[in-house]
């Protein structure tokens, strides 16, 4: 056998020899440790891979037969896929006989309508914003947006606080009757 294993590594033809003289094996690894029959074609690939590895990562020089070697590695491979898939659960899975599935019942912190709301609510801030004056834009933008204080504004403006007051209350009173 270590013959034809060495031969393997060079010819299709016996990689495929070896392969299906071990689907056996496979199969019955897929019986013991895996069972669910949608897994079926998926643990045959990954017997035929395991097998390919083994055929090249075989060291021919041991005393090991390849057959031994061969046959704990696709035990302890499928055994290894078999706790892998264990735990993929498809989040449309059903599960209940109402057609409910997972994905119905995960709690999100996103909230769609809220975020719709939102955008919406900004709209048409933007849309009463466009609508005020010129200086009652830029008070609002300066407040609100900028961070500044009355005090910074009435000092950069060279004005009064009380004429920034005003200015203020009017384009606060005029983006309420805008918006509501």
């Amino acid at each position: 056998m270590r013959e034809k294993v060495a031969a393997a590594r060079e010819d299709e033809k016996i990689k495929l020899e070896i392969i299906k003289s071990f689907e056996p094996l496979i199969k019955k690894c897929f019986k013991y440790y895996v069972k669910d029959i949608n897994y079926f074609n998926d643990t045959m690939q990954e017997g035929y891979l395991i097998l390919l590895k083994c055929i090249y990562s075989y060291d021919i020089n041991k005393e090991y037969p390849f057959v031994s070697y061969a046959k704990s590695s696709l035990i302890y491979g499928i055994k290894n896929f078999a706790k892998k898939i264990k735990y993929n659960v498809s989040l449309d899975e059903p599960i209940k006989d109402d057609g409910g599935c997972l994905y119905d019942i995960i709690e999100s912190d996103f909230d769609l309508e809220g975020e719709i709301e939102q955008k919406d609510n900004i709209k048409n801030l933007k849309k009463a914003l466009n609508k005020l004056t010129e200086k009652q834009r830029d008070i609002i933008d300066e407040i609100y947006f900028k961070n500044k204080s009355m005090r910074e504004i009435c000092k950069n403006r060279r004005c009064h606080y009380m004429t920034v007051e005003k200015l203020k209350e009017r384009a606060i009173k005029n983006l309420k009757e805008q918006i509501y």
